[in-house]
């Protein structure tokens, strides 16, 4: 199988887990210490973590091998989306924009976003300048109507809202529906970018089996 096919295979079933987790973390299944501990989606150092940035290194990694499948003048865009999302991984594990916000916090007052959602102010507008080159480049680079081209606008488009709800947390009171549905949408847009880059990947020969790693075509 190869090509939208795979695509859409992987997107699916990093869907079907992302939805698992978000149903788990609904039902009264979250209040049990060792269920929490593995997959409340508010809790740090946990499996979604895990799961979270492994599927942004394995984006990384498929980024790199885009650009080694590229002709020459798209390696640079290549490089520059394979370091984004290393950064992202680390991000994930490491909590480096609640770090940001935190130092922001101290010379910064907003009265109406605590100090904990600081990291909106601060990483959010530099989020929305990448997210939108990444719209352009990809969109140029796999073609708007390709599978490839809209999985990732969608992902990317999912990745938007976030930091909306983010600042509406504190002023809702922070809802558990609403900090779920925070990290669902993170989980599908990583779903749909993967999908979309495992696709564009296959259609252009890269495929893995038992044999070692080989590129047909």
């Amino acid at each position: 199988m190869r090509g939208e096919g795979l695509g859409l295979r992987v997107a699916g079933a990093l869907l079907a887990i992302h939805a698992f987790i978000a149903v788990v973390n609904l039902s009264p299944l979250i209040d049990f210490n060792m269920v929490s501990r593995l997959l409340d989606v508010n809790r740090e150092a946990t499996a979604v973590v895990w799961l979270s940035s492994a599927t942004l290194l394995a984006i990384a990694a498929m980024a790199l091998a885009g650009g080694w499948l590229s002709v020459r003048p798209e390696r640079v865009g290549w490089l520059l989306v394979a370091g984004g999302f290393v950064l992202l991984s680390l991000d994930e594990t490491a909590q480096l924009h609640e770090k940001a916000g935190s130092l922001a916090s101290r010379v910064l007052d907003v009265d109406w976003l605590p100090g904990l959602y600081m990291w909106v102010v601060v990483v959010a507008p530099v989020a929305l300048v990448a997210a939108l080159w990444m719209l352009r480049w990809f969109g140029r680079t796999l073609g708007w109507s390709s599978f490839s081209g809209r999985a990732i606008t969608v992902a990317v488009s999912c990745w938007l809202l976030v930091p909306v709800l983010e600042v509406l947390d504190p002023a809702l009171g922070a809802p558990r529906l609403l900090i779920v549905a925070e990290e669902t949408l993170e989980g599908v847009g990583q779903a749909l970018f993967a999908g979309g880059l495992v696709s564009h990947l296959s259609e252009r020969g890269l495929t893995v089996t038992a044999d070692p790693l080989r590129v047909d075509g």
